[in-house]
């Protein structure tokens, strides 16, 4: 398996090299073996993420389950483009597989809105259950229906809270005036405006820059992506709203994959899968060490009751469902139940 010189060595790489004998009597196909196919697997995440560890473990599976018959090269941190470049590149050949949250997949496939929903998930347990059960089938059926992509495995971004310079937000009403910068999609626009927020879409590489001038007063993230983009630099305060919970899903373009053998196709499924409930637990734990830090640091952390914010956001919802239709709305009572 080959990877870019900038990544950091792992054990595949250690095993190619020559320097672990006795693994290399346990595997000898991945030794010897010839990649005769290719996959490039591009993501916007940081070199130190879970979500890139989720790729280089996923990376090593294929490797040692293909008898070295697959390769994946792993492109991390935005090397061949930010997310629209990359979703593009699958539709154009030029990239195999990338990843995102559903609030940037339904772009590129609208029914994806139905797991974008502010406050819709419950808790860890309850995106457990729905990332490894019917509704994400239903999720994955739809994507490879309306944008020609499969999804190969559902990993974690986490949940996402707001942080700002101005003040704490602790009611509602804390919510007024502030610039905030969204994602440019609805399901991100139209709640923030209900709050009575001032939500204004700007690229995520401004974000820093932007809160240091004034251009906005905050953002929202989780506690893992403040500290990997040192958000928490520029900002005062992290209030635990966690108003949207980000699963996150491997895409591979079904021509890519319909270009494996059956048997290829079961070993990348079957490593996807546990690479990325690896993953899953790996983000947890990142984010949860995240939030220490930031505490640590001085950012003022708080707690906070979303029982009026949740109130205000829901009837938000409407309008992002209804033109999904029937398939839509089964998709939200799947979720909800």
């Amino acid at each position: 398996m080959k990877y870019n010189p900038a990544l950091t060595p792992t054990r595949r790489m250690i095993l190619k090299s020559g320097l672990a004998g006795a693994a290399l009597l346990g595997a000898p196909m991945i030794a010897r073996a010839q990649a005769s196919k290719t996959l490039r697997a591009a993501h916007i995440e940081s070199t130190e993420s879970a979500t890139h560890k989720g790729y280089i473990d996923f990376a090593e599976r294929v490797a040692e389950t293909t008898g070295g018959a697959v390769e994946v090269k792993v492109f991390p941190a935005g090397q061949l483009g930010n997310l629209r470049d990359l979703y593009e590149g699958i539709k154009l050949g030029s990239v195999d597989m990338t990843s995102s949250g559903p609030d940037y997949s339904a772009n590129i496939a609208p029914i994806m809105v139905a797991a974008a929903l502010y406050f819709s998930y419950r808790d860890d347990a309850h995106a457990d259950k729905l990332l490894d059960g019917a509704f994400s089938a239903a999720l994955s059926e739809a994507l490879a229906k309306q944008a020609g992509m499969r999804i190969l495995a559902w990993g974690e971004l986490g949940w996402r809270s707001v942080f700002n310079t101005v003040r704490p937000i602790q009611s509602a009403g804390d919510f007024a005036g502030l610039k905030l910068r969204v994602p440019e999609a609805q399901l991100h626009i139209l709640p923030m405006t209900a709050l009575g927020a001032a939500p204004t879409p700007i690229p995520y590489s401004d974000v820093y820059t932007s809160m240091q001038t004034g251009v906005v007063d905050g953002a929202e993230g989780t506690p893992s992506a403040v500290t990997q983009q040192k958000f928490n630099e520029v900002s005062k305060y992290y209030s635990l709203t966690q108003h949207l919970y980000n699963p996150l899903h491997l895409v591979i373009g079904d021509r890519v994959f319909g270009g494996l053998s059956a048997e290829e196709q079961a070993a990348v499924q079957a490593a996807a899968v546990a690479a990325f409930q690896a993953q899953r637990t790996r983000a947890r734990s990142d984010n949860a060490a995240a939030l220490t830090a930031m505490r640590e640091g001085g950012l003022e952390v708080n707690a906070v009751d979303v029982t009026e914010i949740r109130q205000i956001v829901i009837p938000t919802w409407e309008p992002l469902i209804k033109p999904l239709g029937a398939e839509g709305q089964a998709l939200v009572d799947m979720l909800l139940a």
